[in-house]
């Protein structure tokens, strides 16, 4: 079975929110799924996925100097090929999901864009768009 890791920071726990969504719509499409807060992650986590998904909520137009720190040591890992996802929430500007999505395509990913990314707290719609990023994922390692 294909398999995703989910890699989160989140601030207020709009980002979780989100991840929990994208996990949601990868299950639903038969995908096994593994998800993190970054404080509890390391790069092993990511050793055995066929995609990844970094998640962060813009801490002054950056993302979360964590989740920086983790996609940075995710540098010494086989990633060429492997399905990258950015996504996060933020408050006035949201650059974290740009930024991350960068150091993944610098790693040789094939990441999905535009990157996904909801102001505040996701609405119902920003919930489904979170879904479908789970499903876009799925259908891409599905193939």
């Amino acid at each position: 079975m294909p398999k995703l890791t989910i890699i989160y920071g989140t601030g207020s726990g709009n980002t979780g929110r989100m991840a929990k969504a994208i996990e949601e719509g990868a299950k639903s499409a038969r995908v096994e799924v593994t998800i993190n807060k970054v404080d509890t992650a390391n790069p092993a986590d990511i050793e055995n996925a066929d995609a990844i998904a970094i998640g962060s909520a813009t801490y002054i137009k950056a993302a979360m100097p964590s989740v920086i720190r983790y996609v940075k040591a995710m540098a010494d890992q086989p990633l060429k090929g492997k399905v990258g996802a950015a996504f996060g929430s933020y408050g006035w500007s949201g650059e974290a999901a740009n930024e991350i999505s960068k150091l993944l395509e610098d790693y040789g990913m094939d990441v999905i864009n535009p990157n996904l990314r909801i102001k505040r707290q996701p609405s119902s719609e920003g919930i489904e768009e979170c879904i479908n990023l789970g499903k876009q994922i799925a259908e891409k390692i599905n193939k």
